[in-house]
């Protein structure tokens, strides 16, 4: 079977789009795909998130369990899922837009955006992220 690696890249605010990126990750996993896990920062200044308890409490846990995407996640994986909180998707336009405008990029990368779409919304992205890998391993052999 072909490796694929995978890197399921979110941002979350509250933890509800978190429980999206994991529910990715363990459908890649379901498709025998190597996985990383990322948390794209913050746009907004330390004054707006200490206003907002609960993202304030979020983002303390998230910084201890994630790191952000790096260049060498982009370089290892042959999938990017991207998943962003309805909230704000400032941050993953961004980081989207800029990857997109590296020089030099792989373009062998498949970057799928992940649907919140309810109701089975977890199932529903575990398929999401199975179909991914079963594409890049196509594409890989």
């Amino acid at each position: 079977m072909t490796e694929v690696n995978v890197v399921v890249v979110f941002y979350s605010r509250y933890g509800d789009t978190e429980q999206l990126a994991l529910a990715a990750g363990v459908g890649a996993i379901q498709a025998h795909a190597n996985i990383r896990v990322r948390r794209m920062k913050d746009l907004a200044d330390a004054e707006t998130i200490a206003g907002d308890p609960l993202w304030s409490e979020n983002l303390e846990r998230m910084d201890r369990d994630y790191i952000a995407p790096r260049d060498i996640d982009v370089s290892w994986a042959d999938v990017m899922l991207v998943a962003s909180c309805p909230h704000s998707l400032r941050e993953t336009e961004q980081y989207v837009e800029a990857l997109l405008a590296t020089p030099g990029r792989d373009d062998r990368l498949l970057i799928v955006p992940l649907a919140d779409t309810p109701p089975d919304r977890l199932a529903a992205v575990r398929e999401q992220a199975k179909s991914a890998v079963e594409t890049a391993r196509k594409r890989k052999s």
